[in-house]
């Protein structure tokens, strides 16, 4: 149970988060296209923190499991899942025929696991200072939608009226 007042913040940070989700497929509402080899390298980009990140999950788990939140139960097993999705996640943004599918499922798990970034907001772990909450959160929402963009794309723009030949 949070007693401190923190549901707020979770509760902020998690609607900003999906919100984010939310308005880029709704950008994209008339289609994404995909844009080539910058796309490919994208998905590497995007690729190489979860690579660095789920790897340390295994070899550094007490570690990772001192930021969750005390109201999560089974801190060392939600570390290993969590590091095991982001490698599959990995492998997924690289296959062509599961690329959104892996985009979306890694936007969703950036969502699922913010309440740890949350938690570790101005601590020392492992010797780093954790940045505050409004600066990961603004982190996390651009790696959101780096995510997304490199699996699904950018929205298309459509030509108005205005904008015609003229």
């Amino acid at each position: 149970m949070i007693t401190d007042g923190g549901e707020m913040v979770y509760l902020i940070t998690t609607v900003v988060l999906i919100s984010t989700v939310a308005c880029y497929f709704l950008w994209g509402r008339k289609g994404l296209f995909s844009f080539g080899w910058v796309q490919w390298i994208l998905r590497v980009v995007v690729a190489l923190p979860l690579l660095v990140s789920g790897t340390a999950h295994f070899t550094r788990t007490a570690l990772m499991a001192m930021i969750i939140p005390p109201f999560l139960p089974y801190h060392p097993q939600l570390v290993l899942l969590s590091g095991a999705l982001e490698l599959a996640g990995v492998v997924g943004l690289l296959m062509p025929a599961f690329t959104r599918a892996a985009s979306a499922c890694l936007a969703l798990l950036m969502i699922a696991v913010f309440p740890a970034n949350v938690y570790a907001a101005n601590k020392y772990v492992g010797g780093l200072h954790m940045p505050s909450v409004p600066v990961r959160l603004a982190m996390q929402v651009v790696y959101i939608l780096l995510l997304l963009m490199a699996g699904w794309g950018v929205p298309r723009h459509t030509e108005t009226p205005e904008e015609g030949h003229g």
